[in-house]
C-alpha cells in the first residue's frame, strides 16, 4: 500500500510537473516577448533628404531648394555653356550639393532682392530663407 502511494504520488508530481514545465515554458517565452527582455535586431532610422534645382537662364542661377533653405549658385561662364548637357549638369549639381555640405559661406538674400533679381526664382524659393553661395 505505501509502495501504490509513493507510486501514485511520483506518478501525479511527475504529470504536474511535466505540466507546469510545458505552461511555464510557454508562459516564459510569451512573456520576454511582450516585455521585450530579449534584444531584437536593431533598425536604422529613416532618413530623409531631397535637392530640387531650377536653372534660370536670364540670370544664369542655379537655385537649389532644400527642406529648410534656397541656396542660389551663380554659374561661370564655363558652366553656362556646361548647364546644357545632361553630364554638365550634374556636375555642376554635385559640385553645390558639397558646397552646402560643407557649409561653405553663404550670404542671406531678402525676399524683396530676390523678387528683383528674379520673380520666377523667388516662386521656386518659395518662402524658405534664400543663400548666396558664390
Amino acid at each position: 500500500m505505501l509502495f501504490s502511494a509513493v507510486f501514485l504520488i511520483s506518478t501525479v508530481s511527475l504529470a504536474v510537473g511535466m505540466t507546469t514545465t510545458a505552461q511555464h515554458g510557454h508562459h516564459h517565452s510569451h512573456h520576454t516577448h511582450l516585455h521585450g527582455h530579449h534584444s531584437k535586431p536593431t533598425h536604422e532610422p529613416s532618413i530623409s533628404e531631397s535637392f530640387v534645382f531650377h536653372f534660370d537662364a536670364m540670370t544664369h542661377t542655379l537655385a537649389v531648394r532644400t527642406n529648410r533653405h534656397c541656396y542660389l549658385y551663380m554659374l561661370t561662364a564655363d558652366q553656362q555653356t556646361s548647364v546644357h548637357t545632361s553630364t554638365g549638369l550634374h556636375a555642376i549639381e554635385k559640385s553645390i550639393i558639397d558646397m552646402i555640405d560643407t557649409n561653405s559661406p553663404t550670404v542671406a538674400v531678402t525676399a524683396q532682392d530676390l523678387t528683383t533679381m528674379s520673380a520666377k526664382l523667388s516662386h521656386f524659393c518659395r518662402q524658405l530663407p534664400a543663400l548666396k553661395l558664390n
